[in-house]
């Protein structure tokens, strides 16, 4: 009698290993991003800049007064409808946060859990890919590092630079590209296509990560990276009907994407390249940017030093020889490995302004590649998995360290400069001191 439940929980404990996966490391994401949220940190004008379309599409009418690109909106149905914030910005946070706005209102905190919401599609987009090309496990550790790193988290919350954009648009493509490579049919080929095309719409600069996937998939599988015919159409179809309203951006303000963009080029120097490497060794570990809502104190240099042998190991994976064992794992630790140095030298070398906020671009690339090493390292020599462990531990350690630090310094100070919470005296003062509508830019 005992057997047939012994045979039902064998066939169901995959499912339920692969859905704690990533329900672990979302219920953990949320949980800290939300107390992040709790410390009601001040408004930043950019945060702002990113949902006010959806605030207008919920008190607004006729045409947006504070639009200054016309072909930034369009008209349907009686109606404005927003297509783009900048011109290399979509507006999927608004869109995001329109729903969020209507049933609890509109506030800072409501905002900013629109960009944990794309945050978390991040995190779960990646455990699912590597949970179901891998292993559960492989999954479960590259969510938790995401879900616990103090850069991912505060660059998601406090969202002035749309990384929650990026990190969304990233996950949406990783579940589409589960489902392809699971499929393998023309349809899913189309929805992977729309999946990348709303990522470009979403952030043009998106095109770079898609961009470092084709080199990795080229580099790992060679021509068999290569989709077939009707696969290859499906994925043109599917990626102009994803960025169909960057395309229709593009037509009425006449390519205002890449004027913005020529306009934009800076010269590159030695000087920039090498700033902009040591920023992206010290997000591995906290990144300097947002540190400044609080006033904190720069990362000791040892730190640093940590962050930038992370980036290096993550590189080394790119080298270490695929094993005839399991090629399957190798091929993927070497897959994300070349997609993160492929996005880290494109961001380098760069000839726009590249911030902190680009640069965490890399940080999942890399996570994954690592976390898939050792999880590899570990399945061939055992004796290789108490110091892995010891290593891990150390960084969780770390990197929850300066979430403690991030939180006690926004508790203390209620954020700094433009993130100052004076803002809500001012929202104060002005529901009691009216001031005439066009001479005010807020949120509520």
């Amino acid at each position: 009698m005992d057997t047939p439940r012994e045979d039902g929980w064998t066939r169901k404990r995959p499912r339920l290993l692969f859905a704690l996966s990533w329900i672990v490391p979302l219920a953990l994401y949320v949980v800290l991003a939300s107390r992040l949220i709790g410390e009601r940190v001040g408004y930043e004008y950019d945060e702002a800049l990113y949902v006010e379309s959806a605030v207008f599409l919920l008190h607004g009418s006729g045409a947006p007064p504070f639009v200054h690109d016309t072909a930034s909106w369009i008209k349907l149905a009686g109606r404005h409808w927003p297509l783009m914030i900048i011109p290399y910005v979509g507006t999927v946070k608004g869109f995001v946060a329109l729903p969020l706005f209507a049933i609890f209102g509109v506030s800072a905190e409501v905002a900013r859990f629109a960009g944990v919401l794309l945050g978390g599609l991040g995190i779960a987009g990646l455990v699912v890919l590597i949970g179901s090309e891998i292993s559960p496990a492989a999954g479960l550790l590259v969510g938790i590092v995401l879900a616990i790193h103090p850069s991912y988290l505060d660059f998601t919350v406090f969202d002035n630079g749309g990384v929650s954009v990026w990190m969304g648009a990233m996950g949406l493509a990783a579940l589409a590209l589960t489902n392809h490579l699971r499929r393998r049919s023309t349809s899913s080929a189309f929805l992977l296509g729309i999946a990348a095309g709303f990522g470009v719409w979403a952030r043009v600069n998106v095109i770079w990560l898609i961009a470092s996937a084709i080199v990795a998939a080229l580099f790992v599988y060679g021509r068999g990276a290569i989709p077939k015919k009707n696969h290859l159409k499906a994925l043109t179809i599917g990626g102009c009907c994803g960025a169909l309203p960057l395309i229709l951006y593009e037509v009425a303000s006449r390519l205002a994407t890449f004027r913005y963009i020529s306009e934009a080029r800076q010269p590159l120097s030695g000087d920039r390249v090498a700033q902009r490497l040591r920023a992206l060794a010290e997000l591995m570990i906290s990144d300097r940017e947002q540190r400044g809502m609080w006033w904190g104190p720069p990362l000791p240099l040892w730190e640093i030093g940590v962050g930038a042998a992370l980036l290096a190991i993550s590189l080394f994976c790119l080298f270490v020889p695929i094993r005839s064992g399991n090629p399957t794992i190798a091929r993927w630790r070497r897959a994300f490995a070349i997609s993160a140095a492929v996005l880290t030298l494109i961001m380098l070398t760069s000839r726009l302004n590249v911030s902190q906020h680009h640069l965490v671009a890399v940080l999942p690339m890399a996570v994954a590649a690592l976390v898939i090493f050792c999880v590899e390292l570990a399945r061939r020599r055992r004796w290789a998995i108490v110091p892995l462990a010891a290593a891990g531990t150390g960084l969780a350690v770390l990197w929850l360290g300066w979430y403690v630090r991030i939180e006690a310094g926004l508790c203390r100070t209620g954020g700094k400069g433009v993130f100052s919470s004076a803002l809500d005296d001012v929202s104060g003062y002005l529901a009691s001191h009216p001031v005439a509508p066009e001479r005010l830019k807020i949120l509520n």
